[in-house]
């Protein structure tokens, strides 16, 4: 992916921050609060396997729901589509320098939550601004800036369904605007929520 480099650090940056905020119980392998929600914990504490602990977030897998055709339609140009780290769903242009991106999930509950994850992609890049987005899942927002003092505009961000964000990180050297990427991130966000 020509923009590898750049979506790669979005993601990585914004999946380290969603796992700050954890004292260390989740790599013992101790929950804290194990299956409370539920009020039918398995025996040790611990998930049984059998999908039914609320804890336990199940992360979509965007390239096993959304089709190339689908994204297409979204970004309005022809794209491209393959599962890169983290089971993100990246796509892509024939023309390496358009808009290309990644779509992905991640379990915030654990990481600090919805307000830690948005720190996250807000500081992945340099002064960005804010749009919050209404009516897409629980709450969605997209962060709009540079990277590492480039001059194209990139977006990070996503939309809260419970406990997971699904998450959206695009990267251009086209000159796209913020009003151009806005729109899109928008109509991508919806897209994922639908697609679950």
């Amino acid at each position: 992916m020509r923009h590898g480099a750049t979506i790669g650090g979005l993601l990585l940056v914004m999946m380290l921050v969603a796992g700050c905020g954890d004292d260390g119980d989740a790599a013992s392998g101790s929950d804290p609060t194990p299956s409370a929600a539920t009020g039918a914990p398995s025996a040790d504490g611990t998930d049984d396997g059998d999908g039914g602990d609320a804890d336990d977030a199940v992360l979509p897998v965007f390239c096993d729901l959304v089709s190339a055709d689908q994204l297409t339609a979204a970004v309005g140009a022809a794209m491209t589509t393959s599962t890169g780290p983290f089971d993100a769903c990246e796509f892509e242009q024939e023309d390496p320098r358009a808009l290309s991106g990644s779509l992905g999930a991640i379990d915030v509950e654990a990481g600090g939550g919805y307000e830690a994850y948005q720190s996250g992609s807000k500081g992945a890049m340099d002064e960005p601004t804010r749009h919050d987005l209404a009516g897409i899942g629980d709450a969605a927002y997209v962060d709009i800036g540079t990277v590492a003092g480039g001059g194209n505009l990139q977006v990070g961000g996503g939309a809260l369904v419970g406990q997971v964000v699904y998450t959206l990180n695009l990267a251009q050297a086209t000159g796209m605007s913020e009003e151009e990427l806005v729109a899109v991130s928008e109509r991508l966000l919806r897209l994922m929520v639908d697609a679950t």
